[in-house]
């Protein structure tokens, strides 16, 4: 079996890095190279830190001489796992029984839990109220030169969810099993093998069009039927069982177990969900605004003398801090991005970023945010918007929404301010700095469109931050509003099984479900839906 070593330092600008690892790795084993049969890295981070050398950071598997046969079993096992037909999330002691399983959304944890099914030689149907990607990333690019959206093929949905317009990042906090296999069944439909080692993981959003149809194809081929502008209006529900669902033809796709991964943008389903009784509760998540800066300055700030090397990607960076007993935290950060508009109802605006897998453009971007609470669902006084009761946070973020629309002046222009003049209160007035935002911005006070709590946390917090990284606070930085949809403002109450305890057969699964975040976790969700629902049905 392999030796596992951490902290592995190389620094940037060593040379061949293979050559210097295998020496480095020699060096710490106290060993001759010569007796090193192989050195698999294992993970890979650069370390940027103020006062210390830039280098990248390893923890490696090392196959040592005499180990020949057993590392040729671990590389064939590894190739099998890399390949579409490997059955990566079939758990071999589930024979389940006779099923139909409808899946509402394709997004991560919809796409995940449909290969979970197929791994498991069972057919499903794949609804989704948007269009597949080459289609729908036509009205996304007709929706960024015009300002014409369309409720149901957007930046929101369609295939591959909000996932597919989010630069594709793949970091998670969570410590999972599944984590892996997820990187490697997305390696096995195109994704680069550096998501494999690298800390930040990330395809790019050009990356994950071929990835999703690699997916979509595989599924096809093993018996499931993926349904584009297919939007669910209801549930088939008989005896308090969900039996299917009701398209808004009027069609009944009748099938059971049905796994609801939605996404958390399709409030009309939390709505729809309401009037059948199923339970759910308020949660908190998020809100505040994206701020841009030119990303030369974030590779200056991140990188110092090394910027610029051939060995380092465009600079990110995580910045937080606590201001009271509320916290400011960057979120979504997207190096070499874009701002793109996310809504899904005329009249609202709220945005998120993106990038490309290089990640060349000229800004970067992140969200500024502030967890609110449910205590803090209002909007002129507390209670004000309690009359709807569980969905009182889409109620609280269609606010914020609506106002930032009407200041951006219609069309999907987006309300926009100097981060300097947000954090002293003054008024921008003509805006001449460029943005990558698309279709453009408008010049408006960005407190006007924000609870005033979020806004005085962002102000005190935007200056605590600027001392993490000296010139963060500069005249050349735009805050762009609004962002509020980091995460669903609403949890669907489910049971240890998966299931609602409202109604047998319904799945309530992934973001917008509340039970996620980004695509690694909601996949994950997906799978644990799925086998929960292969489990409920199995035949011992």
């Amino acid at each position: 079996m392999p030796e596992r070593l951490t902290s592995i330092q190389l620094p940037v600008g060593t040379g061949d890095p293979k050559r210097a690892l295998r020496r480095e790795v020699a060096r710490r084993l106290q060993v001759s190279e010569t007796s090193l049969l192989e050195v698999f890295v294992v993970r890979r981070s650069l370390d940027s830190r103020r006062g210390r050398q830039t280098c990248w950071v390893h923890t490696v598997e090392v196959w040592r001489v005499g180990e020949e046969e057993a590392l040729a079993s671990e590389e064939a096992q590894r190739r099998e796992r890399q390949t579409p037909e490997h059955k990566a999330f079939q758990e071999a002691d589930i024979h389940p029984g006779p099923m139909r399983p409808i899946i509402v959304g394709a997004g991560p944890a919809g796409l995940f839990a449909a290969l979970t099914f197929a791994d498991h030689g069972v057919e499903c149907v794949v609804l989704d109220r948007g269009l597949a990607v080459e289609d729908r990333h036509l009205d996304v690019r007709k929706f960024r030169r015009t300002g014409e959206l369309n409720a149901e093929s957007n930046l929101c949905f369609g295939e591959g969810g909000a996932g597919t317009y989010s630069d594709g990042k793949l970091y998670t906090r969570k410590h999972h099993p599944l984590v892996r296999a997820v990187y490697e069944r997305l390696v096995a439909f195109g994704a680069t093998g550096a998501i494999l080692t690298d800390a930040h993981p990330h395809i790019g959003t050009n990356r994950l069009y071929a990835i999703l149809k690699g997916i979509r194809e595989h599924l096809a081929a093993r018996g499931t039927e993926i349904r584009f502008n297919a939007r669910m209006r209801s549930l088939e529900v008989r005896d308090g069982v969900a039996r299917g669902a009701v398209l808004d033809s009027g069609e009944v796709i009748a099938g059971a177990p049905v796994i609801l991964a939605t996404g958390h943008s399709a409030r009309d389903i939390y709505a729809e969900l309401a009037d059948l009784g199923v339970p759910m509760v308020p949660k908190s998540f998020a809100i505040g605004a994206r701020c841009e800066h030119p990303q030369a300055f974030v590779d200056q700030a991140q990188h110092g003398a090394m910027v610029g090397h051939s060995e380092l990607e465009p600079a990110e960076y995580f910045l937080s801090c606590q201001v009271g007993d509320r916290g400011l935290y960057s979120f979504c950060m997207c190096p070499g991005g874009y701002i793109i508009p996310t809504p899904t109802e005329p009249g609202h605006l709220n945005v998120n970023g993106m990038s490309n897998s290089n990640r060349g453009g000229e800004f970067a971007n992140a969200a500024l945010v502030v967890t609110v609470r449910p205590e803090d669902f209002h909007v002129e006084r507390p209670g004000d918007l309690d009359s709807h009761g569980a969905l009182k946070g889409i109620a609280f973020q269609r606010e914020w929404e609506s106002r930032a629309y009407a200041a951006g002046g219609g069309g999907y222009h987006a309300p926009a301010q100097r981060l300097t003049d947000f954090v002293s209160g003054r008024s921008t007035g003509q805006l001449t700095p460029r943005t990558s935002y698309r279709p453009g911005v408008t010049s408006a006070s960005l407190e006007e469109m924000l609870p005033a709590s979020v806004v005085e946390t962002m102000r005190q917090g935007i200056r605590m931050l600027d001392r993490k990284m000296r010139g963060y606070l500069m005249d050349d930085a735009l805050l762009i509003g609004v962002e509020t949809t980091t995460s669903t403002p609403v949890r669907i109450v489910r049971g240890e099984d998966y299931m609602s305890p409202g109604m047998r057969e319904l799945y309530p699964t992934g973001e917008g479900a509340g039970y996620s975040g980004g695509i690694v976790s909601s996949a994950i969700d997906g799978i644990r839906a799925a086998r929960a629902a292969l489990e409920s049905s199995r035949v011992d």
